[in-house]
């Protein structure tokens, strides 16, 4: 069952303490912020241009691999973005007997019992541990973001350093985290599902504009709608997390709210950024 899953995923690697996580992503962010500049200070940009071009198509690939997954595990089949009671006839499920009709949100050692928006006559829960699975071999490809901005430092394009970049990168791998350990809800995989397929698309933009820069000029005016796309998935993925906020909904509302604020959060930075990076100020007429 859900409390069997919980216990299961809180003993895995990396879900088992948050320190590993946290030394890598230290590790990071004393490299981007002190050591990098630092080591770049009196040297020449490095090109990269083969390694960015290789960093891309292993993103486009990977996140490609897991939006297949995910559809194949059940999105849009088993699973929906509108919360309701799970199916008892999956085939890709384990199905539970309850062995009371009463639905009790459980709180044991910290462990949360996170049950999606079943009413209390529901007597299968659903618990589709291949979503649980991609939902850990995520962690490693969130690190793997890591390395985008050690390029930039290694470039001398500390510009793109920002705290919106750094704040969002380091949020994906702690928000995994707490997911695996706390919460394990199939639906709430849908997050890493949209999320894949944005990255696909973003990371095919970048890889056509690290080409040439021929190609990087064409495609120019392309890259105010990656940002906008980012925007609209946080829009997306905020109007889904919103049904738990439903009263008839037995999830957990605290967490839940957090990570809506959050989300608000990265959705005005995002906007400010489009607005400050992509928005043409009117020209003022000469007196």
């Amino acid at each position: 069952n859900f409390i069997f899953a919980v216990e299961q995923t809180r003993e895995w690697p990396f879900v088992s303490s948050l320190l590993p996580l946290m030394l890598i992503t230290f590790g990071y962010m004393y490299f981007i912020l002190y050591a990098g500049p630092r080591f770049m200070k009196d040297r020449p940009p490095y090109e990269l241009r083969t390694f960015i071009l290789i960093y891309d198509v292993i993103q486009i690939l990977v996140n490609l691999w897991f939006v297949k997954k995910h559809l194949s595990y059940g999105w849009f089949s088993e699973f929906s973005v509108i919360y309701a009671p799970s199916n008892p006839n999956s085939p890709n499920a384990i199905k539970v007997l309850l062995l009371s009709l009463t639905i009790i949100d459980i709180y044991t050692d910290n462990v949360l019992y996170f049950n999606g928006c079943n009413t209390l006559y529901i007597l299968y829960i659903i618990v589709t541990f291949q979503l649980f699975d991609l939902a850990w071999w995520l962690i490693f490809l969130k690190l793997f973001d890591y390395v985008e901005t050690c390029v930039f430092v290694l470039r001398k394009k500390q510009n793109q350093v920002s705290g919106l970049h750094v704040y969002h990168h380091v949020c994906n791998v702690v928000f995994l985290w707490y997911y695996l350990k706390y919460i394990l809800d199939e639906r709430g995989t849908f997050i890493f599902l949209l999320n894949c397929a944005v990255h696909v698309i973003m990371y095919t933009y970048y890889f056509i504009a690290a080409w040439s820069s021929e190609f990087q000029q064409t495609i120019s005016p392309i890259k105010p709608l990656i940002t906008k796309l980012q925007i609209v998935q946080f829009i997306v993925i905020i109007m889904v997390l919103l049904q738990i906020l439903n009263p008839n909904c037995e999830s957990p509302k605290g967490i839940t709210s957090i990570f809506i604020g959050n989300l608000f959060i990265f959705l005005y930075l995002f906007y400010d950024f489009h607005k400050k990076s992509y928005t043409k100020l009117p020209k003022q007429k000469d007196n």
